[in-house]
């Protein structure tokens, strides 16, 4: 009996600290490869042995190495081994759509790498299909301060784009909103010279476009000047706003062609087939018939040859179109092109902002440690905002399609807005050049080179322009639209060209003159019922079925 009840103590016993053991070290996984311990502090930069985790990659035509340097063997990989203690294997490497082909076999066939830098459309397949991994407390335990700071700053709109049926299914990249403002660059010295005052409304635009068309602001006594400049491309918009668009003329209307947004009802539509999307076009039909708009904007590739040559007053562009401004200045340096933000009737000014994201590390679903692409994406967002000393030690002029995982851009979302706000401090003294960064101090010595004559270097002048004027203007307060929709659907797929074909061709023919602009209502009723409808339902499908 002594020795029974002995045996029951000591089982007792080993019970006791078996459970004290598990609750002070610890062995269970949660989403991290690494144990979850309390008393373990977890590197955020760096697996505490060495791995290797497989990888595909697409490279450009353009892409080039140092002489040397390899794929599989260049600084960025060398970097990302010494820091973290992940080394990548490629498994193979493809351009364009070849790489496109080859990944949607691997996919098809399961057959995919432990970590992968993919679009949207892969992602969301890869999500329903069940064939990547739930990164909700990889994210939670791993990413590192700054990264969580940069997601915060979209204000969880990327985490959100990344999240399928309420896990965390990728680590999203972070794209830079300033390039959603499409402003138009007015020549000011045009306006001077005929007495006209900036625009503050469309009215205003068409106005002053006209003007520089028929009054010979070039002084050169003939009808050789253009109002507005445009390009092929024009009046399709974009999340980003391209030098020579029409998105701001549309945005003055409320109209964002192209994309799917939610109409006042709240239910999601095809902007391209909205009232408000008629009435812009039928402004930018008065426009042309009056002459305000280049007359061969629908054949131009590039509209930058006009506006560098001297011949266009005006253009839409992003905040970032001082370059081009800079060109303009090198063969007349009276020019001076200067931005403005259109509003519409009410005085809104609207954006049809960018996709805060728009690729995502995934992690093969089953992989061993699926911590290592937040660790990865830690490391690579110290290096690419240069947080990291030693990365100032890395040749940033080779393309960034070589880091391991490919070309991902993580920035705050407001970056443009913040960099102003750190060069005005700097140059009023309220922050020591010494404190800025490598890129600051850059800007910041490229802005007092010669304070009495900034335009002097014209390429020093418009490297840090952006972030004065235009900058500026992306302070103001705007209504921002994000499109609800930015992948693909199986009926997409296989009629969406027709249906885009429709789109071009009736919305040309309107504002050339060619069709009424009546043809509008017939071409909604074409697009709806050639596909658009079926296509409608199944964005509305696709969506319900990503937030559940």
């Amino acid at each position: 009996m002594k020795k029974k009840t002995t045996l029951i103590s000591m089982i007792a016993l080993v019970v006791l600290m078996t459970a004290c053991s598990s609750n002070n070290v610890g062995t269970s996984k949660d989403g991290g490869g690494q144990a979850a311990s309390p008393n373990v502090k977890v590197d955020p930069f760096k697996m505490p042995n060495p791995i290797e985790v497989t990888t595909f990659k697409s490279l450009s035509p353009g892409a080039k190495l140092p002489a040397g340097d390899t794929v599989e063997s260049n600084q960025y990989m060398k970097y990302i081994s010494q820091k973290t203690n992940i080394n990548f294997k490629i498994l193979w490497y493809a351009a364009s759509q070849d790489y496109e082909q080859k990944m949607k076999l691997a996919i098809a066939s399961n057959d995919l790498p432990d970590v992968m830098l993919v679009n949207e459309q892969i992602f969301l397949s890869l999500a329903e299909a069940g064939q990547i991994e739930d990164l909700s407390k990889v994210y939670e335990k791993y990413a590192s301060p700054l990264a969580k700071e940069l997601y915060a700053s979209t204000n969880n709109k990327a985490i959100e784009k990344a999240t399928y049926k309420g896990k965390l299914m990728g680590i999203p990249n972070i794209s830079v909103q300033a390039d959603a403002a499409s402003m138009a660059w007015v020549r000011k010295d045009w306006m001077d010279k005929l007495g006209l005052q900036p625009p503050k409304s469309i009215d205003d635009v068409a106005a002053i476009a006209k003007a520089f068309v028929e009054k010979d602001p070039d002084g050169s006594g003939k009808a050789d000047t253009i109002g507005i400049a445009g390009f092929e491309k024009a009046l399709t918009v974009s999340g980003k706003a391209q030098r020579g668009d029409f998105k701001g003329i549309f945005q003055a209307f409320g109209a964002y062609p192209s994309n799917w947004i939610k109409d006042s009802s709240g239910k999601v539509v095809y902007a391209s087939i909205l009232p408000e999307t008629k009435q812009a076009l039928g402004k930018l039909r008065d426009m042309y018939a009056a002459g305000a708009i280049d007359k061969e904007f629908a054949l131009r590739k590039d509209p930058n040859e006009n506006i560098v040559s001297g011949k266009a007053g005006m253009f839409f562009g992003p905040w970032w179109s001082g370059g081009l401004a800079a060109d303009a200045m090198k063969l007349n340096p009276k020019a001076d092109f200067v931005p403005y933000l259109i509003p519409d009737a009410k005085g809104t000014v609207n954006t049809m902002m960018v996709p805060v994201s728009t690729q995502f590390i995934v992690v093969k679903k089953g992989m061993k440690n699926p911590e290592a692409a937040m660790i990865y994406a830690n490391t690579f967002i110290n290096a690419q905002r240069k947080v990291d000393p030693d990365a100032l030690n890395l040749d940033f002029t080779v393309s960034a399609e070589y880091w391991p995982i490919g070309n991902s851009t993580y920035d705050y979302a407001d970056a443009v807005e913040r960099k102003s706000d750190t060069l005005k401090k700097a140059m009023g003294g309220q922050i020591k050049p010494e404190e800025l960064n490598p890129e600051m101090k850059e800007m910041f010595a490229k802005a007092t080179r010669d304070k009495a004559n900034p335009k002097a270097d014209l390429k020093d002048w418009s490297g840090y322009f952006g972030y004065t004027v235009p900058a500026d203007l992306l302070k103001q307060n705007m209504n921002k639209v994000y499109s609800e929709f930015t992948a693909n659907t199986k009926t997409m797929e296989r009629k969406w060209v027709n249906l885009q074909k429709l789109e071009n061709e009736t919305f040309f023919g309107i504002v050339m003159g060619e069709k009424p602009l009546d043809s509008f209502d017939k071409f909604v009723t074409d697009w709806k019922a050639q596909g658009g409808d079926e296509i409608t339902k199944e964005v509305t499908d696709e969506i319900s079925k990503s937030k559940k």
